[in-house]
């Protein structure tokens, strides 16, 4: 699945307003801190890490 550049930036803005590091993050999500880092960049991802990065954004929304 392909992760927008306006999913990536909601990605980097919650994480920014949790005040959590890229590890933190990740691990909330449920992925490594590499794939993380691909989140936040955009672009293709496994569809199951897309499945939780978007559920992880839209818990407290």
């Amino acid at each position: 699945m392909l992760i927008t550049s306006k999913q990536a930036k909601a990605i980097r803005r919650k994480q920014a307003d949790k005040r959590l590091t890229a590890k933190e993050a990740g691990e909330e999500i449920g992925v490594t801190q590499v794939t993380y880092r691909k989140l936040c960049e955009g672009g293709e991802v496994k569809n199951s890490v897309y499945a939780k990065a978007m559920e992880w954004l839209a818990e407290d929304y």
